[in-house]
C-alpha cells in the first residue's frame, strides 16, 4: 500500500525560456515508511491517465483547458491531481503503470511489481519487553523477608514515603 499526496508545485523554467509547472508528488510507501518526492508535469499525469483507463476505471481526471494559470486555478488543479492519484492508489492492486509513473518499482520485493504487500520488511526495528513482571507476582504474599527493591521503590515513589526508599 502507498499513501499520495501532491503538496505542492513551482514553475519550471528551460533553457530556451519555455516554462512549465511542475507537481511535487510525495510517496510513502507504508510497509517500510520510505518516502521519496518526484516531480511531474501536467502532460505526464494526462499519458498516465490515458494508459491506466485501458487497464482499469479510473477517477474522474482534471481537464487540461484553463483560461489562465493564476495561483487559484494552479492550486485547484493540484488538488485536483492529488484526488486523482489517491483515487488510482487505492486500487485493491496497484498498477504497475503507477507505480512507474512513481518511480516505485525499484522497491519491489525480488524485482516483483504484483503489490506492494510483498515488501521485504525484514529490516524493520521491532519492539522488544525491557522488564517484565509475571502475573502471578501480585497474587503472591511476598512478606517472608525477601523485598523486592523494585516494588518497593515504586511503592514509596507513589505514597511519598521516602523513608521506604532506603535499602533494608
Amino acid at each position: 500500500m502507498i499513501r499520495v499526496s501532491i503538496p505542492s508545485y513551482h514553475k519550471v523554467v528551460e533553457d530556451n525560456n519555455d516554462s512549465y509547472t511542475a507537481f511535487i508528488i510525495e510517496v510513502c510507501i507504508v510497509a517500510t515508511g520510505k518516502t521519496l518526492s518526484v516531480q511531474k508535469r501536467y502532460s505526464e499525469f494526462e499519458m498516465l491517465h490515458k494508459q491506466l483507463k485501458k487497464q482499469i476505471k479510473t477517477p474522474e481526471f482534471p481537464p487540461k483547458k484553463m483560461m489562465k494559470f493564476s495561483n487559484k486555478v494552479l492550486e485547484q488543479r493540484r488538488l485536483a491531481l492529488q484526488t486523482y492519484l489517491q483515487g488510482v492508489a487505492l486500487a485493491e492492486k496497484i498498477p504497475k503503470i503507477l507505480l512507474h509513473f512513481l518511480d516505485v518499482e525499484q522497491y519491489m520485493y525480488h524485482g516483483s511489481q504484483d503489490s506492494l504487500d510483498q515488501l521485504d520488511v525484514s529490516n524493520r526495528t521491532t519492539h522488544q519487553s525491557m522488564i517484565a513482571f509475571p502475573p502471578e507476582v501480585y497474587l503472591q504474599d511476598n512478606r517472608n523477608g525477601s523485598w523486592d527493591i523494585v516494588s518497593a521503590g515504586v511503592l514509596a515513589a507513589l505514597y511519598n514515603n521516602v523513608e521506604d526508599l532506603v535499602v533494608r
